[in-house]
């Protein structure tokens, strides 16, 4: 059976079992994603998500803590905050074959769960190599049907790779596993209707994914039965019900033996999925072209597949969610920016004069012979200039990966000057030797981060 199979595997992992470069892989996606946390408590959307939570009262745990607001809640509802803080900042995981962003869904839970039961580094590492194994997985069993139907992977299939990540920790059985595996697939929700208008509830599915996982896994260990056959099931199980093309066996094939942390890529530029290559190749056409001036810019040319086109075409987006999920903006965002690694794009950005000028220059060429998450950019410029660079694989693409050294770098970049230079250094270093830490420790240093003054002073 599927769900018990992939349930023995989540539960019986262990860092032993795992190459030293899938682990390294996962140690450096797991900075990238604190960072990614630590950002997003500059944002709006955290802030909404906590004041609910408090409204709830549902800061009155003391398991797990919520980094925006340096509270204390339940596990669960640690999860949910700090995955919402997460995923609003644009530019966290991304897994290409899913089309979902595991980090969002799966580091929150492992801080919470791991803070709350003091989880070994090495447990907390191993969750998270199984998470992103059970999102992947999902992924390539039900593309590309489960997105042309609507549904939004990182609410989905995040949903049961918190779950994933959850039952390791809390050393759930195989059979108690598959339960809770069941009772995720009677949560797993997502809608990709917040592209039409830049709606937030793409954050929230990080969110919810996060706190959902954690709750099922809890139910079941209390002793609700949910169905243990809830991915293979042809009447109602996951594949069927939300794709016309499944795949089971991309469940549970080479499962111990290629693992899906290491075909994540990690996203050097804001944006989407679909951007990154084009920000790319903006990014070098820019930096090649001497004296360069944005108002010498004539007109931009994006060459991509059609589908890439049909998900990003949005000339005049009126959100920061909307822009997030444009191809013009994020290309008329380098240009006029520059290397935008970091978490600060703000309304400012959004409404910025020489950013709008730029949009409507900006123009597709359907090429159905690149990939998914390939582009060609050409730009024209006012003294007859015409500068082209194609992106395959950008930096991040596991084709084209990050090591220790850029994503310390883009840790740093993502943080400065909000976090003193101490206390990120001291995050580097746990995460880089997380095999010697706890999950109390882990997040010890993610609070100083978060809130030096305060931390200072307790």
């Amino acid at each position: 059976m599927t769900t018990r199979a992939l349930s023995k595997y989540v539960t019986t992992l262990n860092l032993e079992m795992i190459p030293v470069a899938t682990r390294e892989a996962a140690k450096r996606l797991f900075l990238d994603g604190v960072g990614c946390l630590i950002a997003g408590i500059q944002g709006t959307p955290a802030r909404m998500v906590a004041n609910m939570v408090v409204a709830l009262e549902g800061n009155r745990g003391t398991q797990s803590t919520i980094v925006i607001s340096n509270e204390r809640a339940s596990a669960r509802d640690a999860a949910f905050v700090n995955g919402v803080t997460l995923y609003s900042v644009g530019v966290n995981d991304i897994h290409k074959a899913s089309c979902s962003h595991p980090g969002g869904c799966t580091i929150p839970t492992v801080l919470a769960v791991g803070e709350w039961l003091q989880s070994s580094g090495a447990d907390m590492i191993s969750a998270m190599i199984a998470s992103y194994d059970v999102i992947g997985r999902l992924g390539r069993a039900t593309m590309p049907s489960h997105r042309a139907r609507g549904f939004h992977a990182t609410g989905t299939y995040g949903t049961f790779g918190a779950t994933a990540a959850t039952g390791r920790l809390l050393g759930l059985d195989v059979e108690t596993m598959a339960s809770a595996f069941g009772i995720a697939g009677s949560q797993a929700a997502g809608l990709l209707s917040f592209q039409t208008d830049g709606a937030l509830t793409m954050i929230f599915h990080a969110g919810r994914s996060a706190q959902n996982g954690v709750e099922a896994c809890l139910l079941a260990r209390e002793g609700l039965d949910g169905p243990k056959t809830v991915f293979e099931d042809p009447h109602g199980g996951f594949l069927s019900a939300t794709s016309d093309d499944s795949d089971p066996s991309a469940l549970t094939g080479r499962l111990g033996e290629f693992y899906e942390i290491d075909d994540t890529s990690f996203r050097p530029f804001y944006g989407c999925t679909y951007t990154v290559a084009a920000s790319s190749a903006t990014k070098a056409i820019v930096d090649r072209v001497p004296r360069y001036r944005v108002d010498g810019i004539t007109g931009v040319a994006i060459r991509c597949h059609h589908v890439v086109m049909e998900e990003v075409n949005d000339p005049d987006p009126q959100t920061l969610l909307a822009a997030r999920l444009s191809m013009q903006f994020n290309v008329g965002l380098v240009l006029v920016r520059g290397d935008v690694v970091v978490g600060d794009v703000t309304e400012k950005d959004l409404w910025n004069p020489l950013i709008r000028r730029l949009l409507p220059a900006i123009t597709f060429q359907r090429d159905d012979s690149l990939s998914h998450w390939a582009s060609g950019v050409t730009i024209r410029f006012n003294d007859g200039r015409i500068e082209t660079c194609e992106v395959s694989h950008p930096k991040g693409d596991p084709a084209n990966p990050m090591d220790w050294d850029a994503t310390t770098h883009k840790f740093h970049r993502l943080l400065e000057p909000a976090v003193p230079q101490v206390q990120r250094d001291d995050i580097v270093r746990i995460v880089r030797n997380i095999e010697k830490e706890n999950g109390a420790s882990v997040m010890a240093a993610i609070r100083a981060a978060a809130h030096p003054d305060k931390e200072k002073s307790v």
